[in-house]
């Protein structure tokens, strides 16, 4: 009988733990999901969020560069976020 192969993680795969529970990167993209759905002065029904390394990608398209930027804020509020990228966050105004 052989020993498993021990293969390395790949970076882009999503992180699981165990049974029930998030890595801290999912649990970074529901929170800043969360949060973007509850900001009053934002609609977020265009964006969209991944999250890698504790890095959060902003996708999508918002309706001008005030709600862009807004979006921006509060993913980088967020407890646990290293940083925030938006580059593929366009806005329609």
């Amino acid at each position: 009988m052989q020993p498993p192969t021990i293969r390395p993680p790949d970076e882009d795969a999503p992180k699981h733990g165990a049974i029930g529970h998030l890595s801290t990167d999912e649990e970074l993209q529901q929170t800043v999901c969360q949060a973007l759905i509850e900001d009053a002065e934002l609609d977020s029904s265009g964006i969209g969020v991944r999250v890698t390394h504790e890095t959060v990608v902003l996708t999508g398209q918002v309706k001008d560069a005030g709600a862009r930027e807004r979006a921006v804020e509060i993913a980088r509020a967020q407890q646990g976020v290293a940083s925030v990228q938006a580059n593929e966050l366009r806005s329609s105004a």
